[in-house]
């Protein structure tokens, strides 16, 4: 078993070939480059130091609650020198998996009103939610049990109002064979400071596969249709020339393993110093380095660029 390394316990030559042995810089947000939207130390000046020597910046999120132009929104607010196309989410990997599949029918999506706008303005026909209360009593609830062929797909998203009629519902259209069924993140856990970390939507999806009897396909991180995604949506020809930076080993590092990318951990969200101590995950997950936050990783690009500077005067 290979160990993994602190990079800033490694010799200025080594921190040095890290940095050239990438030209696509891939950064995981939650627990990463912020919590709760507010940047961590060393963040922004570190990716925007990256850009500046030539690296391709590259946001990829698990984040299915907001649309893609209020992900980059907050970026600009907060000074990442982003474009609203160096962003991949969910959301857009959704929308590239209906659109392959040429889905003409509507689209049962559960999830939020961001969300189901933005399948809209990609031309997909959105289903109309069920209420969000209803009487309760078996005859209301019985309502709610019947299928519609006009239902081609169930796109089940994280949903903060999520209900049991819209979890029967989705059960109800996956009883057809010929409804696809498509799931966002995956995640058991969200990373949200202090008061998380926020329930994720892993054992609701569960729930729903063991119920309709369907395995969903996953659009998220850490499928294999996610890292397909990103790679094509960022003209990614040599995947060994990506860096994918992440705090979450079953997702992050998982799919840079899929996708074939370097990978390095920072311990500013889920992963703790004890998971690096103790490896419980596939050695297939594990990255070469670690890093405590991009705080830390800012700080030995500024010592490597002092060192420049001084051997070239």
């Amino acid at each position: 078993m290979k160990s993994l390394k602190n990079l800033a316990e490694a010799c200025p030559e080594e921190q040095s070939r890290f940095f050239s042995s990438f030209d696509h810089f891939l950064t995981d947000m939650d627990g990463v480059i912020w919590i709760n939207y507010k940047p961590l130390p060393g963040a922004v000046e570190f990716i925007n130091s990256l850009k500046k020597q030539g690296k391709k910046i590259r946001y990829i999120t698990n984040n299915g609650l907001a649309s893609v132009g209020s992900i980059w929104n907050v970026l600009k607010k907060n000074k990442f020198d982003a474009e609203i196309d160096d962003l991949a989410t969910p959301i857009t990997s959704g929308i590239a998996y209906l659109k392959q599949e040429n889905i003409k029918k509507s689209i049962f999506a559960v999830g939020t009103k961001e969300f189901k706008e933005e399948l809209r303005k990609a031309g997909l026909k959105v289903y109309p939610d069920p209420p969000q209360e209803i009487d309760e009593a078996i005859p209301s609830l019985l309502e709610h049990l019947r299928d519609d062929e006009n239902v081609g797909a169930v796109f089940f998203n994280f949903d903060p109002n999520l209900t049991f009629v819209k979890m029967q519902k989705m059960a109800t259209f996956l009883k057809r064979d010929d409804c696809h069924y498509i799931t966002g993140p995956g995640d058991k856990y969200i990373p949200a400071g202090p008061l998380g970390p926020i329930i994720g939507n892993y054992h609701n999806i569960r729930c729903l596969d063991e119920i309709s009897g369907r395995k969903s396909t996953p659009i998220a991180k850490p499928s294999q249709f996610f890292a397909d995604s990103i790679t094509e949506r960022f003209g990614i020809s040599d995947p060994k020339r990506v860096l994918f930076v992440g705090d979450s080993i079953p997702e992050d590092m998982n799919m840079a393993a899929t996708a074939g990318f370097q990978k390095l951990l920072v311990l500013t969200g889920l992963a703790s110093i004890q998971d690096v101590r103790c490896w419980q995950y596939p050695e297939e997950y594990k990255p070469e380095y670690y890093v405590e936050s991009l705080d830390v990783l800012n700080n030995i690009l500024k010592s490597l660029n002092v060192q420049r500077e001084t051997s070239s005067n």
